[in-house]
């Protein structure tokens, strides 16, 4: 398409036993003696935009307590469309976005949703795999596995939107070489795995069959490139001060600083020898370090 996609998802940070504020959301644990224990965190939902060589952060939104991560995105949702729009015309979520409340929102704006299905929706779920069962798929490979995939338009099987909608159905063996339990040779493993989303894009503006699953499949973006780098490279979920407020400013400002990073690095290196992340920022930290006047320490109200 030419564009980024942006990807919603919710996220838990700074869970905690002991550490605890007014908006901490709460969970009951069962320890192994069988007392009851709570576990306090905070979560929020993210957008970000998903383009080929690199993604960023967009815009976070908190979730309060006894609130769903849904409601949480839809104001998300209604804020980015607000402020930037023309930064995406996809939006891609998991189960729980598949809500006529989310693809309402985004028709409003020009802009379409793609969706995972989940048997939850029952009616979609079931005609779905009628249908796939009375048709032949698209067979391809990439690499070591092999699609089936089955391309579906259903009517009528979702009251609460109200329109057609498109179905893409994906059954996909992947083939891998393990070694026998005997340790003496080697062996074919295959792994199935069955993908259904559920969008509102009717025409071919997503390319081919193959192009589309592969957009599909890029929710996992915002798992890798945002949750898992921010928590494991960046220390995203240590906190210095237990507040909404605070919280909310440091996950803000640590996302631009990653944001301007990873643009950096895509886009501007001349240095051959930086060609991993994490050399990069031994190389920025060293530099830091060897400084001869450090810069002054901020105090940090306590």
């Amino acid at each position: 398409m030419g564009q980024y996609i942006a990807i919603v998802d919710g996220h838990e940070i700074t869970t905690s036993q002991y550490y605890k504020c007014s908006q901490c959301k709460r969970r009951k644990l069962k320890t192994k003696d069988g007392s009851i224990k709570y576990q306090y965190y905070h979560s929020f939902s993210a957008l970000i935009l998903a383009g080929e060589k690199y993604s960023f952060v967009l815009d976070i939104e908190p979730i309060a307590p006894g609130e769903s991560e849904v409601t949480s995105s839809y104001r998300l949702l209604k804020r980015v469309c607000q402020n930037y729009p023309r930064a995406f015309k996809v939006l891609i979520g998991d189960a729980l976005y598949l809500n006529e409340k989310i693809f309402k929102l985004l028709e409003s704006h020009h802009k379409k949703t793609i969706a995972v299905l989940k048997e939850e929706r029952r009616q979609l779920f079931e005609e779905a795999n009628k249908l796939s069962l009375l048709s032949k798929p698209e067979v391809y490979q990439d690499k070591k596995t092999i699609y089936k995939v089955w391309d579906h338009t259903i009517s009528g099987c979702w009251d609460g939107y109200g329109k057609d909608v498109r179905v893409i159905v994906s059954e996909e063996t992947t083939t891998t070489r393990i070694h026998a339990k005997d340790g003496s040779r080697w062996e074919q493993k295959s792994e199935v795995s069955n993908w259904m989303w559920v969008t509102n894009i009717m025409d071919s503006s997503l390319g081919d069959l193959k192009n589309t699953v592969r957009i599909c499949h890029s929710r996992w973006q915002i798992e890798n490139k945002c949750f898992n780098e921010t928590v494991n490279t960046w220390k995203a979920d240590h906190i210095y001060r237990h507040s909404e407020n605070a919280i909310i400013a440091f996950l803000l400002l640590l996302f631009i600083c990653v944001n301007i990073f990873n643009i950096f690095l895509a886009r501007n290196i001349k240095d051959a020898k930086v060609k991993t992340k994490i050399y990069l920022i031994n190389i920025i930290k060293a530099e830091f370090l060897t400084l001869k006047r450090p810069p002054p320490l901020v105090p940090i109200p306590i």
